[in-house]
């Protein structure tokens, strides 16, 4: 009965040592700064590889109506729709519940871009039309940011990041910006 009681507390004590945030490698945060501001939907994965370095993938993607007005009036001449963001982190604190961290990503990003264009029709007169056209570019950037989190499962992040289009710099936003208040679980 003794050899029963003593392997069931080592079981016990093992479970529980695996319920530490050590274990935890995994965390899917939802923006929600995004999503109130800009009618932008965020989501992101996390992966922790060590204590001081993680990768994830971020992806969002953006149809509002406010933002289709604006651009369709023409208070804006481009409409970003989607980006696809896989980043690299590195923890700059030695917390395990709270810490700073620093951040580079990489952003494959597209939308619309509309701009006025000068046409010449039969009789050689020349006329302005909006013309519509999709953009397609690759930005590189780094940010900032705090986590902390509650009961080693819950995540409040808060970060500030900015990037810069590399390829197709005629249509699409010179600067991408990463600002976000994202809630997340680690499992």
């Amino acid at each position: 009965m003794k050899k029963f009681f003593f392997i069931a507390l080592l079981s016990f004590q093992f479970m529980n040592a695996q319920d530490s945030t050590s274990i935890r490698k995994n965390e899917v945060r939802f923006d929600v700064l995004s999503l109130i501001a800009s009618s932008k939907f965020n989501i992101s994965y996390e992966r922790f590889l060590n204590d001081r370095f993680s990768a994830g993938l971020s992806t969002s993607y953006a149809n509002s109506k406010k933002i289709n007005d604006d651009f369709d009036e023409g208070y804006r001449n481009t409409m970003p729709k989607y980006e696809i963001t896989p980043f690299v982190r590195y923890n700059l604190s030695k917390g395990i519940s709270s810490f700073y961290f620093a951040e580079v990503f990489m952003s494959a990003n597209g939308g619309d871009f509309k701009e006025s264009v000068r046409l010449v029709d039969e009789n050689n007169n020349g006329y302005y039309v909006n013309q519509k056209s999709d953009y397609f570019d690759l930005a590189l950037g780094g940010g900032l940011g705090y986590k902390m989190y509650f009961k080693q499962k819950f995540a409040v992040e808060v970060l500030v990041g900015f990037g810069r289009n590399l390829i197709n710099t005629d249509k699409s936003p010179d600067v991408l910006s990463r600002v976000g208040l994202n809630f997340g679980y680690r499992f």
